[in-house]
């Protein structure tokens, strides 16, 4: 998890300014490269917020949660939750490793 401070698509940011599409191109490519993948999450769209919600606020999806192959192997459930904003501008992520639903198979076994 990482305040990554770029959005990877355009319905990540709301508000007046432009989303800078070079930036955003750029972060996309670093993401793939390094073979990471989103890991989703739970809860508000945006988690971060310029707090002017008088005039001209804006909210992005800044923060999230990545995962490589290897990861997502070790941890298949993972549950990804914003939390609220409270004292910051940026809503905290909490990750959380969830059990398997999977049933263990039984083992089979001949009869004496």
């Amino acid at each position: 998890m990482r305040d990554l401070n770029n959005v990877m698509h355009p319905n990540e940011k709301l508000g007046l300014r432009p989303i800078n599409v070079a930036h955003m191109s750029n972060f996309c490519h670093l993401v793939k490269d390094c073979g990471f993948m989103d890991l989703g999450y739970n809860g508000p769209a945006y988690n971060w917020s310029n707090k002017h919600f008088n005039a001209n606020p804006t909210f992005e999806r800044l923060d999230r949660c990545l995962g490589n192959v290897e990861w997502c192997a070790v941890f298949p459930s993972t549950a990804v939750f914003r939390l609220p904003m409270i004292k910051s501008d940026h809503a905290p992520i909490l990750a959380m490793p969830l059990a398997s639903t999977n049933k263990p198979k039984k083992l089979f076994r001949f009869e004496n």
